[in-house]
């Protein structure tokens, strides 16, 4: 199989699975980061992605959030400008980007290949013909490789999820930054366009700063005489996107605690670690329960939630062990490589394992960088042992039903009702899950099954604001107007959030407390949004109501 060929192939593949996800509507956050958030309706508002977070404020003329990430900001305008609020072309947009990305891990696992495959003729000291048939195996253990990455389910949430673009573009960013230094000589061209690249790869997720260590690892196990260009590029991006993060932005690493993972002390965190591992593994092995909003924390270390995991793992890290033994016994060049993407395997997973508490326990989408690393071990294994054509061709075999199950697994992410439905009856008792579900039967018209929903995300997650919302707007239109005001109150306490400003305002109008209003108005709602058209048209409603009436025309 030649280059081209196998670049045909994969755009084929990846055109024939995710087909079907170009149609589906925007879900999940999507409305909050695309569909509500005006600041990325047009490209005219470049400069205030680089000076906040990524989602709507609701009139604060900013962009607010625990994250900085502004070219995928920059992206949504683009389409937006072009294209409008039609999801088919942020679908494709992501797509492409996942496509170009299985081309260029095919890039990478070729490159070893071939340099592996050179140092054993240089050892035989023999001149192997231009295409010899271990080549063209080779070549098909790349491609295969990069098939997994393309079409392995666990990858669909990062691919058919349209507030998931951060991590496919910080990716491809980051392989284009590793290919450039791999590729060019020591000059400034060399220095320039990887630093550019680390840079856009820093834009789109923070999870860029692995790639850029991983590539400093590659440069020095493999390319030594480029570390200093290397190094020079690297830092200089850091310094960059530091400087516009924290001193522009003013954008820092802190976390809200509505979730239970970032309520959970260390070590309790520390206890759910063998589970996530666990739980990342088992997806990779057996894609079969899918699932968003993973918010489970691991309190006792009972069997099946601590005891068992942990043996796995160790099982699991013992194989590759012995596996890296095996290997520096026989290819120091293929344990060197072997090394690389162990480390790849490793960093990209620790950065996600509650070290550090995020916004949820574990999602499909993070393990999109480790992946690459678990596919590289696999390959330098398989093209060391005497059978390779036999699990070449295996590995091949495997790509059919992942990419079936693949397939199926966009069709959940067709619209918010199908996805939430689907998933709550995998992930019990999650907060947003089961307040997102609740939105969607409420807009379906199924109010008391809403309300139920909005009652549990509540008792599950009472220090959140979307649900508190959710619950007044439920109990507002059943005409118990005193309770949902003190929930919309809850939901201001607890996270500013705008539309319960809106909500409460528009309560106090229809309960005829207009100096009530005006004066929360006034005083709360428009200071903290004063671009918000819903709040000012609401103040204007009210003090037309509070003039007399024969002044009321």
């Amino acid at each position: 199989m030649n280059k081209k060929r196998a670049i045909f192939l994969l755009i084929f593949a990846g055109i024939a699975i995710y087909s079907l996800s170009l149609f589906n509507g925007f879900v999940w956050d999507d409305e909050e980061q695309v569909v509500n958030n005006t600041l990325v309706h047009t490209i005219a508002n470049l400069p205030s992605f680089f000076t906040g977070s990524t989602f709507n404020t609701g009139g604060t003329g900013t962009l607010m959030g625990i994250y900085y990430k502004p070219l995928m900001s920059f992206f949504f305008a683009l389409i937006y400008t072009f294209f409008g609020p039609q999801a088919f072309f942020f679908h494709l947009f992501q797509v492409g980007i996942h496509i170009l990305n299985s081309v260029l891990v095919f890039w990478l696992f070729r490159s070893f290949l071939v340099y592996l495959e050179r140092s054993k003729n240089s050892k035989l000291k023999t001149s192997a013909p231009a295409d010899p048939p271990s080549s063209r195996w080779n070549d098909w253990l790349a491609f295969s490789l990069a098939l997994l990455f393309l079409v392995h389910p666990i990858q669909v949430e990062a691919v058919v999820y349209v507030s998931a673009l951060q991590d496919v573009l910080f990716f491809c960013f980051g392989m284009l930054a590793l290919r450039a230094i791999a590729k060019n000589q020591n000059n400034l061209r060399l220095f320039l366009l990887p630093a550019i690249l680390f840079l856009l790869s820093l834009f789109s997720k923070e999870t860029a700063a692995v790639l850029i260590l991983l590539t400093l690892v590659f440069v020095l196990l493999f390319k030594k005489g480029k570390l200093l260009f290397s190094a020079l590029a690297a830092g200089g991006a850091v310094l960059i996107y530091a400087f516009l993060r924290f001193v522009v932005a003013k954008v820092f690493f802190f976390h809200q605690d509505f979730s239970p993972i970032m309520q959970a002390p260390l070590p309790q965190r520390l206890l759910s670690i063998p589970k996530i591992i666990f739980v990342y593994l088992k997806t990779f092995f057996f894609p079969d329960r899918l699932a968003i909003t993973q918010h489970w924390v691991v309190v006792n270390p009972n069997f099946p939630d601590f005891f068992g995991p942990l043996a796995f793992d160790f099982l699991f890290f013992a194989v590759l062990v012995v596996c890296g033994i095996w290997l520096y016994q026989h290819s120091l060049k293929a344990f060197k490589t072997y090394l690389f993407f162990f480390l790849w395997f490793v960093f990209g997973l620790v950065l996600h394992l509650q070290l550090f508490p995020l916004d949820l326990t574990l999602a499909e989408r993070w393990f999109y960088l480790p992946l690459v690393g678990l596919l590289g071990m696999l390959g330098i294994v398989v093209y060391s042992l005497k059978c390779k054509k036999v699990l070449v061709l295996l590995l091949l075999a495997c790509a059919l039903p992942l990419a079936t199950r693949a397939i199926s697994r966009t069709t959940d992410w067709k619209n918010g009702l199908t996805l939430f439905s689907r998933d709550i009856a995998i992930s019990h008792d999650v907060f947003d899950l089961e307040n997102n579900y609740g939105v969607e039967l409420f807009r379906a018209g199924q109010y008391d099954e809403a309300k139920a929903h909005f009652e549990k995300s509540t008792a599950v997650a009472p220090n959140w604001w979307t649900n508190w919302n959710n619950l007044g707007a439920s109990l507002e239109r059943e005409g118990n107007l005193i309770s949902a005001a003190q929930d919309y109150q809850k939901a201001i306490a607890n996270g500013d959030y705008y539309l319960a400003y809106e909500n409460y305002a528009g309560i106090l109008a229809k309960q005829e407390k207009y100096e009530e209003a005006k004066e929360f108005l006034e005083n709360k709602a428009l200071p903290k949004f004063p671009l918000n058209y819903n709040l000012q048209q609401m103040y204007l409603y009210v003090k037309f109501k509070l003039q007399p009436p024969s002044d009321q025309k």
